[in-house]
């Protein structure tokens, strides 16, 4: 079963840019330290998010109990492509994953998961997503198309954690 909320937003900036953050709820039967797993595990997506190419993974290390390193994706989405890099810094005891960006075709990113386990022994998987791209005709095709890329995104996840840890049953 797979409950969701949505709070989709749009900032206002500079020059009258609309900025697509979109926060998330979505309660699923996976546990929450596979669902961390899954999500940390930034080496695999091009294995299961069509739409990155490449990924590469640097700087991987532990520091305070945190997973922490820089991951560098080529995306190729309706015919533009883009490289950019993130800082990925994982906390497995609060089960949250922040991501930043460090360099590429945005003014700003900022990403995060935090996955809780309710008392029913479902999942909550709290969703952030916040960026502006610097390229206007880019800044435009992912207002128009946020919505439809997080559910793509989440359906992409939750199908690899199945694929990875079983189909829950209802």
């Amino acid at each position: 079963m797979r409950i969701r909320t949505l709070s989709a937003s749009v900032r206002r900036v500079r020059n009258s840019w609309l900025v697509p953050r979109l926060r998330e709820k979505l309660i699923v039967r996976h546990k929450p330290a596979d669902l961390y797993e899954l999500v940390r595990d930034i080496q695999q997506y091009p294995n299961f998010i069509k739409w990155i190419q490449s990924l590469t993974v640097s700087n991987e290390r532990i520091e305070e109990d945190l997973y922490k390193c820089t991951g560098t994706a080529f995306v190729g989405f309706r015919g533009f492509e883009e490289r950019f890099s993130t800082h990925v810094v994982g906390d497995p005891d609060k089960c949250q994953i922040d991501v930043s960006l460090d360099r590429g075709p945005f003014r700003h990113l900022r990403n995060q998961w935090r996955f809780e386990q309710m008392s029913d022994g479902q999942t909550a998987i709290h969703f952030l997503i916040d960026y502006e791209f610097r390229n206007p005709v880019l800044r435009m095709l992912a207002k128009a198309n946020t919505r439809l890329a997080v559910d793509r995104i989440m359906a992409s996840f939750m199908s690899e954690a199945d694929r990875r840890y079983g189909k829950p049953s209802s």
